[in-house]
């Protein structure tokens, strides 16, 4: 019997195994197949890897998101995404209907603005809009009814989707610049002297200082 075995672990190692067996009935039989079956312990089994979202290899990334029931899958999806979809989908199964699970099914494509319910419009009772802004690469029409049927999938039964307003997020380094020009003008006159007055109280006054002589003869 001659066989040729393959063994390929998660596309991660592969280990090919040659082998050409002639087994015939005997003593050396037993010996021969725990030989064979010795060299497949050695291929490596990182199942630890298999079940990451961010070890996994891409090409089983659908089988992963298929164990972990992701409603939603796109294979036009960039890899990261598909990722961050993965590592979500236990998160929005427990906590489908409220608004963090509508976050968190919004992030692949975007991120969550506002949630407007229909008490703050005074709109039909059981009915909310959404604010969704997008990252700067812009959204197809494609994306905007998966955007769609993501929201559908998260929402509670009780609600209904009656408007999505998407917004644009664009970021970008902007330069500013600030100049400053001023300056001081002085005008120099001929120097023309003021008058000097002076204020001030006098008073007037007189002394007499007389003397007399007084001759005395014999």
């Amino acid at each position: 019997m001659a066989d040729r075995v393959t063994v390929q672990s998660a596309a991660i190692v592969e280990y090919q195994i040659d082998a050409v067996l002639y087994i015939y009935p005997g003593p050396e039989a037993e010996p021969v197949c725990a030989a064979a079956q010795a060299r497949l312990g050695e291929v490596p089994v990182p199942l630890r890897q298999l079940w990451s979202a961010d070890l996994c290899p891409l090409p089983l990334l659908p089988y992963l998101a298929w164990a972990w029931s992701v409603d939603r899958w796109d294979e036009s999806w960039p890899e990261a995404t598909k990722r961050a979809v993965v590592k979500s989908s236990a998160y929005l199964h427990k906590r489908k209907g409220t608004i963090g699970a509508l976050r968190r099914v919004v992030e692949p494509l975007g991120y969550l603005i506002r949630v407007i319910e229909w008490w703050k419009t005074n709109e039909a009772p059981g009915t909310f809009r959404l604010d969704v802004g997008v990252l700067e690469t812009g959204i197809t029409d494609e994306m905007y009814f998966e955007l769609e049927r993501l929201i559908d999938g998260a929402k509670p039964c009780s609600r209904h989707l009656v408007g999505l307003s998407i917004n644009l997020d664009v970021s970008g380094a902007i330069p500013v610049s600030v100049a400053s020009y001023d300056g001081d003008e002085l005008t120099v006159y001929p120097y023309l002297p003021e008058t000097i007055t002076v204020s001030g109280q006098h008073y007037t006054g007189g002394t007499l200082h007389l003397i007399d002589s007084v001759s005395v003869n014999p």
